[in-house]
């Protein structure tokens, strides 16, 4: 027999005074989960634990009396901004920039057990906060004529709770939901170096560079019953290395009959996307108990593609 979602008024209000989005606002109707632990000869290791969904308010009391029928609040942030640009000389510029970001009142994933007899809870609850620093430095200029160059370096520092709902929705819903923690977010990446140049070269060619090199993303190890081993987001893949390249002509065709002969521009070339074939990895097997246990693996080959289009 399914179970009702679990619902209590709000003495806030309802869910259209506040700012939410649909997962959020339907947490509750979600399909209920069930944990169930199997042996190595695939037997059920004691009863299946039911999570039912709940959204819990602020307060004090018992999960249980702070149940609410559906969210009463929405995040909120706080972003600010300094930025310097500074001519160097006729043909550099150097910009300095420094971002703060800081959002509170996230809504985070728990799962808490024994909350209502032998089932436990799966709650939504809306105290999640995440931190953003980035400093960047960023040059541009032209090393020889009919070149245009950029450098750019970025430091960043990325920390918040990791069971918000998009991190356990989004793009697909989590399969294993643990304990809400507050660490290194997924995203974080330390430093980074990108650069990128147009130049044109006789016989109308141009030819454009773009690199980047930056800090491996991070990512956790997990036990046996995929629980986090060690710190969250505490290991990190390989250092990401990337070249793409495009060589190009533009042609100009006028088009006869037409009304003061219509000019159009079709532009040819090829471009090749990891040029180097570096291995970007982006998978890992995280669990101690997996005889691959720390080998990367899946990486973006290189591609290669032939470019065509057509414009004004």
């Amino acid at each position: 027999m399914k179970r009702k979602p679990l619902s209590r008024s709000s003495p806030l209000g309802s869910v259209g005074e506040a700012c939410v989005s649909l997962l959020e606002a339907s947490f509750a109707n979600n399909p209920e989960r069930t944990v169930s632990l199997f042996d190595d000869a695939s037997q059920l290791i004691g009863t299946p634990l039911l999570f039912r969904n709940a959204y819990i308010g602020n307060g004090s009391g018992p999960l249980s009396s702070r149940i609410l029928s559906a969210p009463n609040s929405s995040s909120r942030s706080f972003v600010g901004n300094i930025e310097i640009d500074r001519q160097l000389w006729s043909t550099a510029t150097l910009r300095v920039s420094w971002l703060y970001s800081h959002t509170r009142n996230l809504f985070i994933v728990n799962p808490v057990t024994c909350v209502f007899g032998d089932d436990g809870l799966l709650g939504l609850f809306n105290t999640g906060t995440v931190n953003y620093h980035e400093f960047e430095a960023t040059l541009h200029f032209q090393p020889v004529r009919h070149a245009d160059l950029n450098i750019s370096y970025i430091w960043s520092r990325a920390r918040g709770d990791l069971n918000t709902v998009p991190n356990i929705f989004l793009p697909f819903e989590q399969p294993v939901i643990r304990p809400n923690v507050s660490g290194i977010l997924p995203s974080d990446v330390p430093n980074r170096v990108v650069s990128w140049g147009e130049f044109h070269l006789p016989l109308s060619l141009t030819v454009t560079l773009v690199v980047d090199i930056h800090t491996g993303y991070p990512y956790s190890d997990v036990d046996v019953l995929q629980n986090y081993s060690g710190v969250p987001d505490g290991q990190r893949f390989p250092t990401f290395f990337s070249l793409d390249a495009q060589a190009y002509r533009d042609f100009h065709l006028h088009i006869p009959f037409t009304e003061r002969g219509s000019r159009h521009k079709v532009r040819v070339g090829l471009y090749s996307i990891n040029l180097t074939n570096h291995g970007n990895f982006h998978d890992v097997y995280n669990n101690e108990a997996s005889s691959f246990f720390g080998r990367f693996t899946g990486f973006q080959r290189r591609v290669d593609g032939f470019i065509l289009s057509f414009g004004n």
